[in-house]
């Protein structure tokens, strides 16, 4: 048997004995897999949401490659690529994964967000007129970190979880770039209140020579909602991008990566303008760069 095909088949069982062991520990209920791939779900197709602000369009809602919702703003990441809305199955599993710690869930969502990432960076190659590795060979994958105690506390980092099968599933290596202070928790703020919570909360765990020759680093989290998170994350990445660079080279292109986006109606989103703006979705297969 070919070696992909041995890993398929170990990949397989494992899966099969996780779903069995969440059967036994969680009794009649639906393991939280099991209940994510019963309800039938399925990635988002990339025509249904904002490939620039991650949230959920309607047709003929794009207007030069962006919504109507981010058409003006000017948002801190270039892309961005997402599984699916935060409600139903995929938000059980989400709480299952972060919560409960079930990890069969966080990587069957893993890879799904792998294969999504690296299919949108084919779709750059291909705007670009550049074989595919040409990007992903220049390409990185890292976490939204999460601070020390919040993880001793939870008992997982679900980020770093994430991030690390995202990166398997992409074919794309995995670097830890940031690292957090503890905050108090964003649950219940506003949009404006979380932006005040995070200002400053991370800072690069690296030097700037960890991004030498990078063009693109994929910034993974599990849901975004007011998108206050990813904006420091990226604050952060630019900043150690900008010691990294050389000459007229251009700053990293950032790359969100979510399983979830929250949609409970329009929320606001601050750009980098410093203006309150609603976000929504840019342009199928690219990455903008500033």
């Amino acid at each position: 048997m070919a070696r992909g095909g041995v890993a398929r088949s170990v990949t397989g069982l494992v899966r099969s004995g996780l779903l069995s062991v969440e059967r036994a520990m969680l009794s009649d209920r639906p393991a939280p897999l099991e209940e994510l791939l019963a309800s039938g779900f399925v990635a988002d197709d990339p025509s249904v949401y904002c490939h620039y602000c991650g949230r959920g369009v309607g047709p003929g809602e794009f207007v030069e490659g962006r919504c109507g919702s981010c058409r003006t703003a000017r948002l801190p990441w270039g892309g961005f690529v997402r599984l699916g809305s935060y409600g139903h199955a995929l938000r059980e599993a989400v709480h299952e994964f972060k919560f409960n710690r079930w990890y069969a869930v966080g990587e069957h969502m893993g890879r799904a967000l792998g294969a999504a990432v690296h299919e949108r960076l084919e779709a750059v190659a291909l705007d670009a007129g550049e074989p595919v590795e040409a990007i992903t060979s220049r390409t990185v994958v890292s976490p939204v970190p999460m601070s020390f105690w919040r993880r001793t506390s939870r008992g997982i980092d679900h980020a770093t979880c994430l991030g690390r099968v995202v990166a398997d599933g992409a074919g794309l290596p995995f670097r830890r770039l940031m690292l957090r202070q503890h905050r108090p928790a964003q649950t219940g703020l506003s949009a404006a209140a979380r932006q005040k919570n995070l200002r400053g909360a991370m800072q690069a765990r690296v030097g700037p020579e960890a991004l030498a020759g990078v063009r693109v680093v994929v910034l993974v989290d599990d849901v975004m909602t007011t998108g206050a998170t990813l904006a420091e994350a990226c604050r952060c990445v630019r900043e150690l991008s900008g010691k990294a660079r050389r000459g007229d080279e251009p700053p990293v292109a950032i790359l969100a990566a979510c399983v979830a986006v929250s949609e409970p109606g329009k929320r606001q989103i601050r750009g980098q303008n410093g203006l309150e703006v609603v976000v929504s979705r840019p342009m199928a297969g690219t990455v903008q760069k500033k």
